[in-house]
């Protein structure tokens, strides 16, 4: 089966798919939810466009299956798929499933799952983990001992950002790489003039390269983040983001945590950052102890398992 991509136009997932070789059909989508007036009469407009151009492709691709990763973007082909009676797939990243993978599963041929969930969903569901690029997975780490990467995401993180400035004026002796996110690079370049041990970096499609830079990771815990972190067998420092809709990032977390493979450190205690991040690089046998618990719950084959999976579930409908 050859996949097709659709999505949001002039979007990250666009630039991704297309810049990988493969065909990507546009899909208008916007968010609804904690989102003012305007943008929920945006969302309105742009439902019925994405509901149509889904009717489209559907229709005319006859496609085997369907794969949703949630959100609002994947409502629309999720429609047109169980309106049309065409199989769907849903991947969820988080232990706490979010609002369009619990309306969507009932009727999913199967679910993929990078954790347990907290709460079983009522329809098949299988753990496989999330797919990572095979890019990633064969970057190896360059451990130094004293390289600390600071994630805050591809919109950026505040706290994290200007935690990590904090970090490298208190800590002379050790180096920093920020991703700092797009929207807050100017500001933090202010802030970090004049550090020596600190690189900013606005986004990067190449992630893998600053992973395997990395002695330590202090990161939000969003599904993917984590499960890249896990893969590349770093020790980590997992901060939720607060405000994340049904606390999910703060049930990835303690998953994680409890495994034995990170630390949650909650944004409330971010003034303790320091000294955690000095215990951990001066303690190698703990950088190691959790590097080994990360290796023992990565799913380094998920997106094999996913795609044997989905093929051997609509092999029958396609031959």
């Amino acid at each position: 089966m050859e996949p097709i991509f659709a999505g949001r136009p002039s979007s990250l997932e666009q630039e991704l798919v297309s810049g990988s070789g493969f065909e990507f059909l546009n899909m208008t989508s916007s968010g609804f939810f904690g989102k003012g007036m305007r943008a929920r009469l945006e969302f309105g407009r742009n439902a019925v466009s994405g509901l149509a151009q889904a009717f489209r492709i559907v229709g005319r691709r006859r496609p085997a299956a369907l794969v949703a990763a949630g959100g609002f973007g994947s409502v629309a082909p999720l429609v047109a798929a169980r309106l049309m009676n065409r199989r769907y797939f849903l991947l969820e990243q988080n232990r706490i499933p979010g609002r369009v993978v619990r309306y969507f599963s009932p009727w999913a041929t199967e679910t993929f799952l990078t954790f347990e969930l907290l709460k079983p969903l009522a329809a098949p569901t299988l753990v496989s983990g999330t797919p990572l690029r095979r890019k990633l997975l064969a970057q190896q780490r360059r451990d130094d001992g004293r390289t600390v990467l600071v994630l805050g995401g591809s919109q950026g993180a505040r706290a994290l950002n200007a935690a990590a400035v904090d970090l490298a004026r208190r800590l002379p002796q050790f180096r920093f790489i920020v991703q700092t996110g797009r929207r807050d690079y100017a500001a933090c370049q202010q802030q970090a003039a004049g550090l020596s041990n600190l690189e900013l970096i606005d986004f990067t499609l190449s992630m893998e390269e600053l992973y395997a830079r990395a002695s330590l990771a202090v990161s939000r815990a969003g599904g993917m983040v984590i499960n890249e972190i896990l893969a590349f067998e770093l020790p980590s420092i997992l901060v939720p983001f607060p405000f994340a809709t049904d606390s999910h990032q703060k049930a990835n977390a303690q998953y994680v945590a409890l495994e034995g493979a990170s630390i949650k450190l909650d944004q409330s205690r971010l003034p303790e950052l320091p000294e955690l991040v000095t215990e951990l690089l001066a303690n190698p046998a703990r950088r190691e102890e959790l590097a080994t618990n990360a290796r023992r719950i990565a799913r380094r084959d998920a997106a094999d398992r996913i795609a044997a999976r989905i093929d051997r579930l609509t092999g029958a409908d396609s031959r």
